[in-house]
């Protein structure tokens, strides 16, 4: 049996706990989950596009999100996004929220099967009376491997939230994941998030994204 790719998790998570405890993480103030199921396709010059609807029982908030992804070389994606979200209130009303993203992605490959990757966003929020802007930028690092003979990863990243309305730090992220290529038609992702934010405090979110990968079956090709 081989036991690598449990012993890269279990690394994984040491660091995951490690960063957390750094993350000044006294109290949990709250648990939230998240079910996302979508697609992705093949579309024109290498390049892919995700569409994703997402559902939080927890957090009363509904998603639709869409990423085309745009390859310009091995270390560089450039990733335009939108997603309408409707968030149901206690009082009985419905909150809408548009977001603009821009995301590019630098991807460097450090040694065999492992990367290190950055993500920089322009994350815009429109909503009534409470519009924000927030430059997002996630450093990780992926290591690919192998889990009951098929194609697998796990991952770490910590992400900060800079305010571009008041140059403040909110928000930071310590985020273990994985993911696995399970079937032809299903590549199911988990992960696991400690979220420390100066507005609503400590929370553990739990993630189950579900992708159907249409480019399998040479969909749109």
């Amino acid at each position: 049996m081989n036991l690598k790719p449990f012993k890269t998790v279990a690394f994984s998570m040491m660091l995951f706990v490690f960063s957390a405890q750094h993350l000044k993480a006294q109290d949990i103030d709250g648990v939230s989950s998240f079910l996302v199921a979508g697609v992705s396709m093949d579309i024109p010059k290498n390049n892919k596009l995700l569409i994703y609807g997402g559902f939080s029982p927890t957090d009363k908030v509904k998603a639709l999100l869409v990423l085309p992804n745009f390859r310009i070389n091995k270390y560089l994606t450039l990733t335009p996004g939108y997603t309408h979200v409707n968030v149901d209130l206690d009082n009985g009303s419905t909150l809408v929220e548009n977001q603009l993203l821009a995301m590019a992605t630098l991807s460097f490959p450090i040694a065999k099967n492992w990367t290190i990757a950055d993500r920089n966003m322009y994350f815009h929020r429109f909503r009534t009376g409470d519009d924000l802007s927030f430059y997002r930028n996630r450093l990780g690092i992926i290591h690919k491997t192998e889990l009951f003979k098929k194609q697998a990863s796990v991952f770490l990243h910590n992400e900060v939230y800079l305010s571009l309305d008041n140059g403040q730090f909110t928000r930071n992220r310590v985020i273990l994941g994985g993911d696995i290529k399970l079937l032809k038609w299903l590549t199911p992702q988990i992960m696991m998030m400690y979220q420390s934010d100066k507005a609503t405090g400590n929370k553990i979110l739990g993630w189950l994204v579900l992708t159907v990968p249409l480019e399998n079956f040479g969909l749109f090709k």
